[in-house]
């Protein structure tokens, strides 16, 4: 869109199409290479690429780009030297450093949910998650550690020792566009285990309790029961689900952990969250339900 102009000081979350932010400033580093090995239109360029070229249909979503306080990288920064180039607040003289990006893979879409593969790409690196997209409430779900993968010590997908460098990253994309059925097959299997398990009322109180826990170990100062982990929901996000499921539980209809994962889900996405969190949290929280429904 000609002549766009953006506020991040009135909305520190703005949806851009692929267009947009190639047209955002490229920062480089002094050698002339992108910071971080690559500039963030590119990384959606190429996963668009490998998932196309299996004939998987891949389609951006949306995208967002977010503003964050950091005072020596922040999300957003305004150039005014480019302003007076291209416009007050154009698209060309903002530096976007924190994006996230949605790609809808629609080879075998339903009429409630599509296949969505999640690009972050942020001051820490980048990380890709894949897995189901649940329509009607644009929830993303993120259905064990094989779905998840990024080139900087984040929790899920790897080993907290590896090194994922972005080659590694993009041949892990690959394997997923290669091996799609098998990975499909392992996350039908994992909605069908939430969705086949009751959801009661002693369930509920239980949960709300272990995530809680959960919180509080990450946020402790007591090494000896700190976590590395991160938690599935912090303080706020507990409060606003909890209340969603209490709600829920009140209706007479009969519950199911795919139903309570969902209500929990609703708050972790880009422009309600840090972006660099999404993901983690989001493995985080499937492990937490799915390991309840194997004991």
């Amino acid at each position: 869109m000609t002549g766009r102009q953006l506020n991040f000081a009135e909305q520190a979350v703005q949806v851009l199409t692929l267009e947009e932010l190639e047209r955002s400033y490229h920062e480089n580093l002094p050698t002339g290479d992108p910071v971080g090995g690559i500039y963030h239109f590119a990384l959606i360029q190429q996963v668009l690429e490998i998932f196309e070229k299996r004939g998987l249909k891949p389609v951006v979503q949306e995208i967002f780009a977010a503003a964050n306080r950091d005072s020596k990288r922040p999300g957003v920064t305004l150039l005014p030297q480019l302003e007076e180039k291209y416009g007050e607040r154009s698209i060309e003289a903002h530096l976007l450093r924190r994006v996230y990006a949605n790609i809808e893979i629609r080879s075998d879409e339903t009429d409630d949910i599509v296949t969505c593969l999640a690009v972050a790409y942020h001051q820490k690196g980048s990380q890709f998650g894949i897995g189901p997209m649940v329509k009607v409430c644009h929830n993303q779900t993120i259905l064990g550690a094989q779905d998840v993968v990024s080139n900087y010590t984040c929790y899920g997908g790897q080993s907290r020792k590896d090194k994922f460098t972005l080659e590694m990253m993009m041949a892990r994309a690959e394997q997923w566009a290669d091996d799609y059925e098998p990975y499909q097959k392992v996350r039908r299997e994992r909605m069908a285990a939430l969705r086949n398990a009751e959801f009661t009322r002693a369930d509920m109180l239980k949960l709300i309790g272990v995530l809680v826990e959960k919180r509080i170990l990450h946020d402790t100062n007591n090494d000896a029961l700190r976590i590395s982990q991160p938690y599935p929901l912090n303080s706020s996000q507990i409060n606003e689900t909890s209340e969603q499921l209490i709600s829920m539980m009140n209706g007479n209809q009969p519950q199911n952990y795919w139903d309570a994962y969902q209500q929990l889900n609703t708050v972790l996405k880009p422009g309600r969250m840090d972006i660099p969190q999404v993901l983690p949290q989001s493995l985080a929280l499937f492990e937490t339900m799915y390991e309840n429904i194997k004991h």
